[in-house]
């Protein structure tokens, strides 16, 4: 965990990659770290259940009154009467609805950090742009309030999206399992290539925004 904490230092948006069979472990860890570091975080869960969230954070003794969650879950199965420190939407689908609760808890309370477990899980209803449209508001929205933004994706299952969103945060950060610190700040090959694409991508839409600059007689420094 030591390059997210060191990330977190010095960027506000940051994309977790974090392989599939060890996802729900770290992204636990992850708000433990955060819950050390921030006095509020808003956690949103487009397909964990609230109840099952605090489960897991007090079996891994993290302080639930730190954080305030967005349910997308539960009333797809069930009622559930709005908590102190939960809002429950309707349902996963319920993309405008999402964002209004969160833009709504972002002005309404001093919110230090954000993270939503995931960006992906959208995938299943709503087309790629839609969500990344999302996530991109989102992100501006953060910048704006000087509010720390977590992005985790699972590296193998993920798909275009993670690529897409990648290309708007400030870093990247891939998390592992393991006891040794020493291998901390190691990357294998495959994570190197992962690197290098992202690289090129950015560089890429760079060239394209330039391009378009010239085209319309703007150019970037106008």
């Amino acid at each position: 965990m030591i390059p997210f904490k060191e990330s977190l230092k010095t960027n506000d948006i940051i994309g977790l990659v974090i392989p599939d069979m060890e996802y729900d472990e770290l992204l636990i860890k992850a708000a433990g770290l955060l819950c050390e570091n921030y006095d509020k975080i808003l956690y949103i869960s487009i397909n964990k259940p609230y109840e099952k969230l605090a489960g897991k954070f007090k079996n891994n003794k993290i302080n639930l009154n730190k954080f305030y969650f967005i349910d997308c879950i539960t009333r797809t199965a069930r009622d559930a009467e709005q908590k102190e420190n939960c809002c429950f939407v309707s349902s996963p689908r319920a993309l405008d609805e999402i964002q209004t609760s969160v833009l709504d808890i972002l002005k309404k309370q001093r919110i230090d950090a954000v993270l939503i477990d995931s960006p992906s899980a959208l995938t299943t209803y709503y087309e790629h742009a839609d969500v990344l449209r999302f996530m991109h508001l989102l992100m501006t929205k953060l910048i704006v309030l000087d509010c720390k933004g977590i992005f985790p994706f699972q590296k193998e299952s993920a798909g275009v999206l993670r690529r897409s969103v990648e290309m708007f945060v400030d870093d990247v950060v891939y998390l592992s399992g393991g006891s040794g610190s020493s291998n901390a700040n190691y990357m294998n090959p495959g994570l190197m290539l992962d690197e290098m694409i992202l690289c090129l991508r950015k560089i890429s839409l760079n060239i394209q925004l330039i391009l378009a600059g010239i085209k319309n007689n703007t150019g970037i420094f106008s």
